[in-house]
């Protein structure tokens, strides 16, 4: 399957997803959003979207609720944004090119932390095992979540879909290159 073929596979799987629970998605981004005012809050209420995001992509249905999940990861949610901030920081001030590099290889961190349970050491070198045997497809992905969040920042109100949109196409995307795997 060409690389054109997997980013069209799983934005339109994506887009199919969130078109039929997209209210709770919605609803469960803001209150996500409207809890990271406490910066203490922000790791866990992003695990919780990717916990809100995991369930619906396995066909479950998303709850709100789903959102505070994302504090059964507390330790590792800190752990893992704290690892993956300073090696990134360190990358950036390194010529930015190793930066964005690891930015790449990162992306499936914290999916694997709730789909495998791991730690975030474990999360981060899973994340970045599978992103190096999927290099460019992980950067063409990357690139693409970066404009529609870049787009729906500039709107605004427009993260409230596309945060959700985006973290779904990741967790699907980590889900299959690990199916493709075994």
């Amino acid at each position: 399957m060409s690389m054109e073929d997997m980013i069209n596979e799983i934005v339109t799987k994506s887009f199919n997803i969130f078109k039929k629970q997209y209210v709770t998605l919605i609803l469960g981004t803001l209150v996500a959003l409207l809890g990271m005012v406490f910066i203490i809050t922000i790791p866990p209420l992003v695990f919780g979207i990717y916990f809100m995001c995991i369930n619906a992509a396995k066909g479950k249905k998303a709850q709100i609720s789903d959102i505070f999940r994302g504090f059964d990861y507390f330790f590792t949610s800190w752990g893992l944004f704290i690892v993956a901030f300073l090696t990134i920081a360190v990358g950036l001030a390194l010529l930015v090119i190793p930066g964005l590099l690891l930015m790449v290889m990162f992306q499936y961190a914290a999916v694997f932390a709730i789909l495998e349970k791991k730690g975030a050491i474990s999360s981060l070198e899973r994340s970045y095992e599978i992103a190096k045997k999927n290099f460019a497809f992980s950067a063409v992905l990357m690139i693409l979540i970066a404009v529609l969040n870049s787009i729906g920042g500039l709107v605004r109100i427009g993260v409230l879909i596309t945060i959700p949109f985006t973290s779904l196409c990741i967790c699907l995307v980590a889900n299959k290159l690990t199916a493709k795997k075994k």
